[in-house]
């Protein structure tokens, strides 16, 4: 699945000889073409990293066995070589382990830190993939958002839509918007903030930035879905955290500590 992924990524995979998004529904008529890269056997490009870039790949490895790679991804850092960033936390990996099978099955976004789930081979792949499908990996994430909420407990299911670089939240299903869940919890309160922990039932891009915004609570340093005072006062930093994954039938369980500036932000 995630070669696929990258095909369309590189512009590989064309509908009515146009690029489109992962997300693109085929309609009647359309016209797809798939081909491989000009050189389709040969082997991966390894970068040759730095003594910097070495230490931090150690640093990010939280959890690692024969055939799984968790890492705690900086903020800042893309997931994947494209656009304007010629590598990312992918070709950082991959060129550490000297693994030319090993691959990330799951995406969190680049200003987004925390836990993110690699896979050695193919075979672990498909079945993180699946696991994935059926909503067998719960992932927990710690935010914090504009705003005091009083309600301890709450959960959000909205229907979202990804429209150009940005999702929508749409009143139904209708017209390929997809049904998205999330429970959330308060942890701590500040005076003008709120820290919450987050469990996905849904995986949906920008999901739980998408909600909370809906809701009028953006979370801090959310340039795309907050206001103009997460602009001035986060300094490019937007505080949203993949703490925790758990993956029960392997067993994994991984909860990281939420970074000390949570605390001291949730008072300004």
């Amino acid at each position: 699945m995630s070669g696929i992924f990258k095909m369309i990524r590189k512009g590989h995979v064309k509908v009515n000889k146009k690029k489109k998004k992962q997300n693109y529904r085929l309609q009647e008529g359309d016209l797809v073409r798939v081909w491989e890269p000009s050189a389709p056997t040969a082997a991966k490009s390894l970068l040759t990293l730095s003594a910097n870039e070495k230490n931090l790949i150690e640093r990010c490895i939280v959890y690692e066995d024969d055939n799984i790679l968790l890492c705690n991804k900086p903020p800042g850092m893309v997931m994947h070589a494209g656009s304007d960033h010629l590598y990312g936390l992918t070709e950082l990996v991959l060129s550490y382990t000297q693994n030319p099978h090993f691959t990330f099955v799951h995406r969190i976004d680049k200003m987004t830190s925390g836990l993110v789930i690699g896979s050695k081979n193919l075979r672990t792949s498909r079945k993180l993939s699946k696991l994935i499908r059926e909503r067998s990996i719960e992932k927990r994430y710690v935010m914090l958002v504009h705003g005091n909420i009083k309600t301890r407990h709450f959960t959000l299911d909205t229907f979202l839509k990804t429209e150009g670089d940005r999702v929508r939240v749409h009143p139904d299903e209708t017209d390929g918007a997809k049904k998205s869940s999330s429970t959330f919890s308060v942890m701590q309160q500040g005076p003008n903030r709120t820290m919450l922990e987050a469990v996905l039932h849904t995986g949906r891009k920008h999901q739980l930035r998408v909600q909370l915004a809906e809701i009028g609570h953006p979370i801090v340093g959310d340039i795309k879905y907050g206001s103009l005072e997460n602009i001035k006062e986060t300094k490019n930093e937007m505080f949203l955290f993949s703490q925790c994954v758990v993956i029960p039938s392997l067993p994994i369980h991984v909860t990281l500590p939420v970074p000390d500036v949570y605390f001291s932000s949730i008072s300004l």
